[in-house]
């Protein structure tokens, strides 16, 4: 009976993990965040939802549907990113495409670490865990350099994050096609810097900046893949990162999300049209700008996030109980 019970909860435990590897998988396609412009000059019967982006893990897209109705006939969709680049540029803001550069490229590193560090917490056995950890990260990093910093390395990034950047440039597949991932990001960067303020002394010292911080953050990757392999069968407290991080990760898209608008709205260039003081735009509720109304809210994909935090969440209090009833840390 006690055997069966012990073999039920780590059951339980292996279910609750994979759910919530699942919910992640799902949560890196879908929507995690959206944000609407409302104002008397985009009214509801043409903007039912105003002037509407989509932030995704890879990339920011339109949100904007294609409006049928009597008063208003459209053949295609409003493209409402661009949109509200327009609109926020005449009070000096940057384009929406200047924010989260490294975020958006190395976002399918992050997230397939992340899922490697949960099937590595449900491995039975330290030698196995080691041996699972080793191999993917391997794999990992191998794909990541390959993707960074080879020719034509763009191919094993996100689908999404190329379309992004290359319909957002208005590409042909020839002009990007030996670009490396590095190279993408600094094309990318430098064209969301100049779009509308052409100063290329300050775009030049940004787009070095953020190349060294992308550099920088492939460095911290590897390093920590390095870290959960030396330790994950050896040090408790590396073992119980494997989950703690996964279920943090809707707490740190928060922080990461907020700096990125605190950043928008403290980098005001001078040669807009309009002055503005710097300020915080909305990270959660609703706000106004000028005669602008703001909303900003979690999509579906942050609530996938929530819940494979919660069934992560449960998951470790089940394994810890499992280890403190057996003595079996294993």
């Amino acid at each position: 009976m006690i055997v069966e019970e012990k073999s039920n909860r780590m059951l339980m435990v292996r279910a609750l993990a994979f759910a919530a590897l699942v919910m992640l998988a799902f949560a890196y396609v879908a929507p995690t965040w959206w944000v609407s412009l409302k104002a008397p000059q985009y009214p509801d019967i043409a903007f039912p939802q105003g002037i509407r982006i989509h932030f995704h893990m890879d990339g920011v897209f339109n949100g904007c549907q294609k409006i049928e109705v009597a008063e208003k006939q459209e053949d295609e969709a409003l493209n409402c990113k661009h949109e509200m680049d327009a609109i926020n540029h005449y009070v000096g803001m940057y384009p929406i495409a200047a924010g989260g550069p490294v975020e958006r490229v190395l976002s399918p590193f992050v997230f397939s670490l992340l899922g490697l560090m949960i099937v590595v917490f449900i491995v039975p056995g330290r030698t196995r865990r080691t041996i699972v950890m080793t191999v993917g990260g391997l794999a990992i990093g191998a794909w990541m350099t390959t993707a960074l910093f080879t020719e034509g390395g763009y191919k094993y990034l996100s689908p999404n994050y190329v379309t992004d950047v290359v319909t957002t440039m208005d590409l042909d597949e020839d002009e990007y096609a030996s670009w490396s991932g590095i190279e993408m990001l600094q094309e990318g960067y430098n064209e969301a810097l100049g779009r509308y303020f052409r100063q290329q002394t300050i775009i030049d010292h940004n787009v070095e900046t953020m190349t060294l911080a992308a550099k920088i953050a492939y460095g911290g990757l590897l390093v920590s893949m390095l870290i959960l392999i030396v330790g994950v069968g050896r040090i408790k407290a590396v073992y119980w990162l494997t989950v703690l991080m996964p279920i943090l990760l809707p707490v740190f898209f928060v922080a990461d999300y907020a700096g990125w608008l605190w950043w928008f709205g403290h980098s005001l260039n001078e040669m807009g049209a309009f002055s503005l003081k710097p300020f915080m735009p909305t990270v959660l509720g609703q706000g106004k700008v000028a005669q602008f109304t703001t909303f900003s809210y979690p999509h579906y994909g942050f609530g996938l996030l929530a819940a494979s935090s919660v069934a992560l969440g449960f998951a470790a209090l089940l394994r810890r109980k499992h280890i403190l009833v057996t003595g079996d840390d294993s």
